[in-house]
This record gives C-alpha cells, sequence and structure tokens, in this order.
C-alpha cells in the first residue's frame, strides 16, 4: 500500500508543471479577452440541444426492451384503409405504403420482435370475423397478440368481457399526443379502458369528414379567407348556408335544380349527415355516480340542430343533397361546385383527378358561442386492443405504443401530404387547417357503442333521408328502446368485474 501511494505522489509531482502551465495559460487568455484552449474544449464537448419536432418526438419506452423475437400476430380487417395500416409487405415507392412498411421495420427491431398481420373479412362480412374472434378468444388459443378491429363491431365483444383492460398494462403511455384522447376518456367504462386508437390507425385519419372548397372558385367569388374564417370561430352553420345559397347558378337555365347546375355545397345524408353531431360536440351520454353511461340527450339543442341541418340541406337552393350513394361529388371534382363534405379517404383519392386547388376545412360550429370544432370519425376507424387471452400483454401493450409513437412520427404526415396533394409540407395554412382537424377528432362512447345501443348517433341520417325535421317525435318513439339497450350493455360491462 505505502508503495503504491508513493507511486501516486511522484506522479501528482511530475504533473504539477503541466497542471501550473494550464493555469497560467487559461489566466492569460482570460487578460487578453480571448478563449483558452481548456475552454474550446469544454465548448465543444457540451453537445448542441436538439429541436424536438414531430419527427423525433420521443418516446416513454425504455431503451432496453427485448422481447426476444418473440411473434406478435396481429387480427386486422380486410378493407384495404384498414389492412394497410399494418399489413404492408415490401416498399413500393408510394409514400404511405413507404411509411407502414419502414415504421414496421423499425418497430420490430427495436423491441426484438416479428409482426404478423392476419387479414380477416372485409366490413360487409364482419360479422364472421366477429365469431371466429370469439370463439378463438374463449376457446384461449392464444392466436391474436393484438386485434385492430372495426369500430362498428368490436366493441360487443368487450361487453361479452373478451377484451383486457389496458390500463394497468405498462408501457401504454395514454397521456401522449399520438392517442386520441377524446377515446381514452370516452371509452373509458368504469375505470376500465378496452379500446384504444390514435395516429397507429391510418383510418383515424383517412375516416375523418371534413369541407374542402374549390380555391379557385372561392376567388372567382372575391370570398374572404375561409381559412381566417375557421380561425376567427366564424366558420358554423349559418355561415354555411349563406355561403353555399349565394353560390348557386342555374346553368343550363331550365329554372329547376339538377344534376347540371353549379352548386354551393355538395353533400349526403348518410356519414355526411352524422358528422355534424361530432361537429357541433354533441354528447347524447354523461356518467353516473361509479362511472357508468346513462342517456342524456338535450333535446333542445337537438331540436336546433335538427332544424338547422334539415334546412341547409333539404330549404337551401345552393345545397345538392344525395340520399344514396356518393356519386355526385363528381361536381365538385368538375369544378362545379364550392364545397363538399367527404372523408379525407375521399379526398385522397376522389379529388386527386381535380384541375382546380382546394382546400380543406373543418365541419362547422353550431353558432360561435360554441368556441371549438369538433370532427367526426366515421366508424371505418380501427380501434386496437388485447384479447384476454393474449400470449403477453406487456409485450402487446409495448409494440402498441411503438407503432403508435412512430405514426405520429412518420405515417400521419406522409398521408396528409398525398391526400392534399403535397400540399400539407409546404403550404402553412393547409398544415395548420388539417392539425385542427386531426386535434379535434371526437370518439363517442355512443358513436362507438351506437349498434349495441339502438342506434341514437343515426338520428341525423335517418330524418335527413326521410326528409324529416320532426326530431320530438323521432325522440318520443326511440328514447325508450335506446335507453333499454344502452342499460343492458351497461349490465354486461358490469358483469365483466
Amino acid at each position: 500500500m505505502k508503495k503504491k501511494f508513493l507511486a501516486l505522489f511522484l506522479a501528482l509531482l511530475m504533473c504539477a508543471p503541466a497542471f501550473v502551465s494550464c493555469a497560467e495559460t487559461e489566466e492569460t487568455a482570460a487578460e487578453d479577452g480571448t478563449p483558452s484552449v481548456s475552454a474550446e474544449l469544454a465548448a465543444e464537448a457540451v453537445p448542441e440541444e436538439t429541436e424536438i419536432t414531430r419527427e423525433n418526438t420521443p418516446d416513454t419506452l425504455p431503451d432496453d426492451l427485448d422481447f426476444g423475437g418473440e411473434t406478435v400476430t396481429i387480427h386486422a380487417r380486410g378493407d384495404d384503409q384498414a389492412y394497410l395500416e399494418i399489413g404492408v409487405e415490401e416498399m413500393t415507392g408510394e409514400p404511405v405504403n413507404d411509411a407502414v412498411y419502414e415504421r414496421n421495420t423499425m418497430v420490430a427491431e427495436r423491441l426484438n420482435v416479428e409482426l404478423v398481420p392476419v387479414r380477416a373479412e372485409g366490413w360487409e362480412a364482419y360479422n364472421n370475423a366477429i365469431s371466429s374472434l370469439r370463439a378463438s378468444i374463449m376457446a384461449a388459443d392464444g392466436a391474436y397478440d393484438i386485434i385492430a378491429g372495426w369500430s362498428a363491431r368490436i366493441p360487443a365483444l368487450s361487453l361479452e368481457g373478451l377484451m383486457l383492460d389496458v390500463l394497468p398494462l405498462p408501457y401504454l403511455d395514454l397521456e401522449q399526443q399520438w392517442w386520441n384522447q377524446s377515446a381514452v376518456e370516452e371509452l373509458e367504462i368504469a375505470n376500465k379502458l378496452y379500446f384504444v386508437t390514435g395516429n397507429i390507425a391510418k383510418t383515424m385519419t383517412s375516416a375523418m369528414f371534413v369541407f374542402a372548397f374549390n380555391q379557385k372558385l372561392a376567388s372567382d367569388y372575391e370570398l374572404e379567407n375561409l381559412y381566417d374564417v375557421v380561425k376567427e370561430n366564424r366558420w358554423t352553420i349559418d355561415y354555411v348556408y349563406e355561403l353555399s345559397s349565394a353560390a348557386y347558378i342555374d346553368t343550363d337555365g331550365d329554372g329547376t335544380a339538377t344534376i347540371g347546375d353549379n352548386y354551393g355545397l355538395i353533400t349526403s345524408t348518410i356519414n355526411d349527415a352524422d358528422s355534424f353531431l361530432q361537429g357541433f360536440q354533441v354528447s347524447m351520454i354523461s356518467r353516473d355516480e361509479n362511472g357508468l353511461p346513462v342517456m342524456d340527450v338535450n333535446t333542445e339543442r337537438m331540436t336546433t340542430i335538427v332544424e338547422k341541418v334539415y334546412n341547409l340541406m333539404w330549404n337551401n337552393p345552393g345545397c345538392r343533397s344525395i340520399t344514396t350513394g356518393y356519386t355526385e361529388r363528381e361536381i365538385f371534382v368538375e369544378g362545379r361546385a364550392l364545397l363538399v363534405t367527404a372523408a379525407m379517404e375521399n379526398v385522397a383519392s376522389t379529388f386527386a383527378e381535380m384541375e382546380d386547388d382546394f382546400g380543406v376545412l373543418p365541419y362547422p360550429m353550431l353558432d360561435e358561442t360554441q368556441g371549438k370544432y369538433g370532427t367526426r370519425v366515421q366508424d371505418a376507424l380501427s380501434l386496437w386492443c388485447i384479447p384476454i387471452d393474449a400470449k403477453n400483454p406487456e409485450m402487446s401493450a409495448a409494440v402498441l405504443e411503438a407503432l403508435c409513437a412512430q405514426s405520429y412520427r412518420t405515417v400521419t404526415p406522409a398521408y396528409f401530404d398525398v391526400a392534399l396533394k403535397n400540399r400539407y409540407s409546404r403550404d402553412q395554412e393547409t398544415a395548420e387547417m388539417m392539425d385542427l382537424i386531426q386535434n379535434s377528432a371526437l370518439i363517442n362512447f355512443e358513436q362507438l357503442y351506437n349498434e349495441s345501443i339502438g342506434n341514437p348517433w343515426f338520428v341525423l341520417r335517418t330524418l335527413m333521408t326521410a326528409k324529416d325535421s320532426n326530431y320530438a317525435s323521432y325522440w318520443a318513439k326511440n328514447s325508450k328502446p335506446i335507453t333499454k339497450s344502452l342499460e343492458k350493455a351497461v349490465q354486461k360491462i358490469q358483469a365483466n368485474g
């Protein structure tokens, strides 16, 4: 020990001149105002702060997660928009496809897993998929680690106790911006949450309903900047009524509204009409003291809503309302309509043929006092969940978090760019509108459990298709069966324990 101490002492003595020299150098440098060598080295050693952007937003998953090459089997609906959220096998050069492929590859490598999507039936035959899932989970065969189910049907399985409550699971950080917060809040039942969605689901974006407007016609008509109207909270259903009414032109001069005329608004009485409920931030449900949903409809406000939507669709010469199909959106594509309602999926496909530039806007508010916009996500949406027989629920949760975070960083921006003809990345106003629309996306309990509780969310499509504005009569006829259906659903939820 003494020898070691002596050697160390001698070494320090030998280094002392160097220490003195360094100190003198630093002192001299300070006197003449130039930086010392040691100061320069210290400055180089401090890393520059990285600017946090959407593309590099960090998540909270541990860096050392490793699931040993396990297979993660994912049930996915067969419709292309839904299946291609996860089932992309190779790079093709198409931006959204490649973004999904790269996301899947990054997540698989990061967590050391193999992602295996299984394509189920499409929406028209999805009841078969529900029956197969039910049988598989009840048999506890562990066939699926994750289910990306069709939102119009999959909630029924949670009423049967076949889905795991994801709230106790590690790795899922549901406060992050890539998870839709209204879904987290609305779908939590008695402190249990069976479904999540957000940027992980491309259908969360493709199924958003918006207003699109023809920018050339807006200029020709010398309209004020519609983006400013939105930002100033003046974009209301009354504003849309006046705008669309004034834009009507009897092009063929026959004195009647025909398919050959120019219109202010092209819309449909089906999904497009449903979307006004989210646009007006309607809620038909409240919660009791146990956190369970109960029917709670503001009939006075609903009466006003029905009347205003009816007037827009049926008492407005500038509005062409379609009760079957969506083919007359071609009027907008041909440059003969100022406004059109559509899902983003249609914006990305149908409107790609347009010669005129177009922009996108949220659904209007009921009035300016509403203060916030709302965006409907059609029930084409995928809800992501974990079956009770999943072999490793913690692994499933980690994969969900990693997929959703990376989708937020790269997949959603790629989809916006394609849908909006590459304007999202270079047009600040378009980017602001798309961010507003996406951030306004509302997921309601009664919308997603609609088919399990008597279809209350189809009130507008039912009345508008029938050209009926009598909400009082509709509700008097339907309130009791809807309330009873909800009560039965709640009893099933409680039975899950």
